[in-house]
């Protein structure tokens, strides 16, 4: 066993032993102003004077994966390890900064946020594109183990850039508006560029907005938690195999290749979120539409790459607790209970097409009319959550592609699979 290894073992054997009421270890009563010293705030967090906070982050989820030996071979490894501090400074800024826990890791996140008033605060640094409320949470709070294909392809994710936005009305109304450097870790270019004049362009830069409500709040308080969500953004892409591509849910690899696109890329997406009690419900339905312009015969325009996604969910906390903003079970393990119990069911579709639909279809890269293809995936899901900080799920994993020829096994289209995960983040 590796120390890395043995180090995980011990945090992890800590954490499970520790009740969820755990205060400050000092004992000092909370409503005195803070002192220098080292606290336990749900995770170790050290005080520096009564203005400066630092929260000490970590997260760790290791899989064990059974695939369909037509798509891999079973493996385990570690999904996710990263670290970070996040903290506040006086009564107005706070930050975050988290990196991945390997030699090829990335930072991900690392900004300040100004936070004066309520209704306009200004975020700056490298952080997430406002698109998509499923991309927009942590990974670690995600109901099953793997985020939805269209949250991981359509939306950018992170990028370097400057946002504001703000929440009204007893967070009623939010909103989100941004400028940045690219497109995201996910829009970033995957192939060698080229132009015919040589002057080879980057991505960007990019504009995003966002905007949720809870509509129906004032007039039926029991749908006080249903809540709708708009997302928008653009972004000016370089000539070249640089259209988004589908991959399948383990990443095994590719069910659609890139096209030659040049020009703008647009997305739009909504989102729909109601969790009466325990029951949670979510959807979201989101579309990128890339212009192919001069990359047919004779510089002709092509018709307009799309790529659509949507999802259904639910889950259901069968132990009773209350799923809009949950985090932490009644009776925690170790401390007069189990944890809570939570099961749920998800349908995905995720399909790329031109939007050309005339004549024949063709899977060359500068068709008129490409040959679409999709990838519709059931996701069964249970989660034990022994507290606050750790949690096991299981999830069953049904895959099915539309055009066979491009399947993991071309002429085979459906492929089961299923994954454990054992995941501790404080």
């Amino acid at each position: 066993m590796s120390r890395f290894s043995r180090f995980v073992s011990l945090a992890w054997a800590g954490v499970l032993l520790l009740p969820s009421t755990a205060a400050a270890q000092d004992g000092q009563p909370q409503d005195e102003p803070p002192t220098t010293g080292i606290y336990w705030r749900n995770r170790p967090s050290i005080q520096l004077g009564p203005h400066v906070r630092l929260d000490l982050r970590l997260k760790l989820a290791y899989d064990w994966r059974r695939l369909d030996r037509d798509i891999a071979d079973d493996s385990r490894d570690w999904r996710y390890r990263r670290a970070g501090i996040n903290g506040a400074i006086g009564e107005d800024i706070t930050f975050d900064i988290e990196r991945d826990l390997n030699r090829s890791g990335r930072w991900r996140d690392v900004y300040l946020n100004w936070g004066r008033f309520r209704q306009l605060e200004v975020t700056a640094g490298r952080f997430k594109v406002p698109f998509g409320y499923e991309e927009l949470g942590s990974i670690a709070d995600v109901d099953f183990a793997f985020r939805t294909l269209a949250s991981t392809t359509i939306p950018p994710a992170r990028d370097e850039g400057v946002m504001a936005h703000g929440r009204f009305l007893r967070r009623g109304v939010t909103y989100q508006i941004g400028v940045f450097n690219g497109d995201g870790d996910n829009g970033r270019l995957q192939e060698e560029q080229f132009s015919v004049r040589g002057d080879v362009k980057n991505v960007g830069p990019s504009f995003a907005a966002r905007a949720t409500a809870t509509p129906l709040r004032a007039w039926a308080p029991t749908l006080g938690s249903f809540r709708v969500g708009l997302a928008y953004g653009v972004v000016n892409m370089p000539e070249g195999l640089n259209s988004l591509r589908g991959e399948t849910v383990h990443g095994t690899g590719d069910y659609f290749e890139p096209v030659y696109t040049k020009g703008k890329r647009s997305r739009m997406g909504v989102e729909l979120l109601y969790a009466p009690g325990p029951i949670g419900l979510t959807a979201e339905w989101m579309r990128a539409r890339e212009e192919r312009s001069n990359q047919g015969l004779g510089d002709a325009d092509l018709s307009d790459l799309l790529t659509t996604g949507w999802y259904g969910a639910a889950t259901w906390l069968v132990t009773g607790e209350n799923k809009q903003n949950f985090n932490n079970p009644r009776r925690p393990m170790f401390d007069g209970g189990f944890g809570a119990i939570e099961v749920g069911a998800r349908y995905e579709i995720l399909r790329f097409e031109s939007d050309e639909k005339n004549g024949p279809a063709f899977r060359n890269p500068r068709a008129e009319h490409i040959l679409g293809n999709s990838d519709k995936v059931w996701t069964l899901g249970v989660n034990w959550f022994l507290n606050r900080w750790v949690r096991l799920t299981a999830n069953a994993i049904r895959e099915e592609f539309e055009d066979a020829p491009r399947a993991p096994r071309p002429g085979t289209t459906r492929y089961w699979s299923g994954l454990a995960r054992a995941q501790l983040v404080f």
